[in-house]
């Protein structure tokens, strides 16, 4: 992954404010996995110029307007290959310089306004216009959005909101290959743009005078459009993408739950997602809904430093979340002497990821010193940082394959 950001702001006087920013972006991803007698391949690649200006205007007291267009270039080049490995000769390799590749352009408007109506409310509304061509096609929206806060007291408060949005690039989870990965392809005259509308309200709290702030929140949102391969259906180099996508409907709903501490040597916070994501497709596993591949039902994150000393600060961040889904199969028949690729043995499924990974978690650890100094009469500040991942080398699961033991002839799942 490459990235380059210029960047310029600028003061139009006291109340208007801009940011105007080019960034550069290339991530390619390549894989190749051998399991067996068989090897996957997959190349995937998002080269993005993306040139915005926004602007923060500030009428008066009660008046905040933020503002502003984006323009975003894409590039994409998307390929994957599956075969038995050659008895005789070389396995195929990939060329990226002779993938297709997918270029599009994104932009968009957008102007929101944070009003205060009186001193116990306050509404943030907005919308935002994206324009999306690729291939001779054109797709345009409105996506308004707007949040309601009401202060129950001084230190208390309730907020809800609804907000309308689209996506025009897929990230596709390509089952085909021997790891789970995903590519990234773009909307087209067939493959619609996801979109999504979202609900949520939740109640917020802070006690010891702004120490420490608490809040509950439940959400809903409602996908359409979502995009997933075909039963059976392979990425190949330079296939038309279109005719191996099938599409279908999604809703996620669940709650957050936060505690956070801002005062003393000792500040952190604690946070809990409760939430379930599904998917339901006419043409995947029967028509009935199946949790999503992203679907984690319990996520914790907690987080804590300590100003140890005036220069250093001890850091230290643990998470936890529930498996990823993944489909297993749940029988098999036996083909021996049959001549097909299969090494004697056929797979049935009988419901899409049907099983979950066992739970992700892990424990990272961080010094950092602090210094502030001067240089040719200039002051100046530098900050050293020293990191600890995974301190407790936990091993978590990325994906699960099956191998037939040669004593039993029986499927071993391994991980």
């Amino acid at each position: 992954n490459s990235t380059a950001t210029f960047r310029w702001n600028h003061l139009f006087g006291s109340k208007t404010f801009s940011n105007t920013s080019v960034i550069y972006n290339d991530y390619n991803l390549g894989l190749s996995t051998s399991q067996n007698n068989f090897y996957s391949l997959l190349y995937t690649s998002v080269r993005d110029i993306t040139a915005k200006t926004d602007f923060t205007i500030t009428p008066n007291t009660k008046h905040k307007i933020k503002t502003g267009f984006t323009f975003t270039r894409h590039q994409l080049s998307p390929a994957s290959f599956s075969a038995a490995i050659p008895k005789r000769g070389n396995r195929l390799t990939i060329n990226k310089d002779s993938i297709n590749r997918f270029y599009s352009n994104e932009m968009a408007f957008y102007m929101g306004d944070e009003l205060d109506i009186s001193p116990a409310f306050s509404v943030n509304y907005g919308v935002r216009i994206p324009v999306f061509t690729a291939s001779g096609k054109t797709y345009s929206f409105i996506e308004p959005r707007i949040t309601g806060k009401l202060s129950v007291s001084p230190h208390s408060s309730v907020k809800a909101s609804y907000t309308s949005m689209n996506q025009f690039l897929h990230l596709i989870p390509n089952s085909t290959a021997g790891l789970p990965t995903d590519i990234w392809v773009p909307s087209s005259n067939k493959t619609k743009p996801q979109s999504s509308t979202q609900y949520a309200i939740g109640y917020f709290q802070n006690f010891k005078d702004d120490a420490i702030e608490t809040s509950a929140e439940f959400y809903y949102k409602k996908m359409d459009n979502q995009v997933l391969f075909g039963e059976g259906k392979q990425l190949k180099i330079n296939t038309n993408l279109d005719s191996l996508i099938v599409y279908g409907k999604g809703e996620s709903y669940g709650a957050d739950f936060f505690v956070k501490k801002n005062t003393g040597k000792l500040t952190g916070w604690i946070s809990y997602t409760l939430s379930k994501t599904i998917q339901k497709f006419n043409d995947l596993n029967f028509g009935k809904e199946f949790p999503f591949k992203y679907d984690r039902r319990h996520v914790l994150s907690l987080t804590g430093s300590y100003q140890f000393t005036k220069r250093w600060i001890l850091s230290a961040v643990f998470v936890y979340s529930s498996g990823a889904a993944f489909t297993v199969p749940t029988g098999r028949i036996s083909t021996l002497n049959s001549g097909t690729i299969f090494e004697g043995n056929y797979y049935v499924y009988e419901g899409r990821n049907n099983y979950l990974l066992a739970s992700y978690h892990r424990l990272d650890l961080s010094a950092s010193n602090k210094k502030i100094g001067k240089l040719f009469k200039k002051p100046y500040e530098r900050e050293w940082v020293f990191g600890v991942y995974n301190a407790y080398s936990r091993q978590n699961p990325y994906f699960v394959y099956f191998q037939i033991d040669a004593l039993t002839s029986k499927p071993t799942a391994k991980q």
